[in-house]
């Protein structure tokens, strides 16, 4: 049985969509800013995402962004497991 190729870009694509849901409505880390999830690439056993984020408030420093994401990191990957 073939398996299907389009799966690992839908999975991605949910999981794009969960991630922009919960950075707008549930994290609450000032360094974070204003955050738009660009892309989202899943790799084919699904064990691992790579997330691709682009800043709205170019006045917001970028390391801080970064640092506020990965701080939130364990907090995101909780809650898309959960959704």
């Amino acid at each position: 049985m073939p398996k299907n190729p389009t799966r690992p870009r839908r999975v991605a694509d949910q999981i794009q969509r969960e991630l922009a849901e919960l950075l707008q409505l549930e994290l609450k880390d000032p360094r974070v800013g204003m955050v738009t999830v660009t892309e989202v690439e899943v790799t084919s056993d699904y064990s691992h995402a790579k997330v691709f984020f682009t800043r709205l408030d170019q006045n917001h420093p970028l390391e801080e962004t970064r640092l506020g994401l990965e701080r939130a990191a364990g907090y995101l990957r909780s809650q898309l497991a959960k959704r």
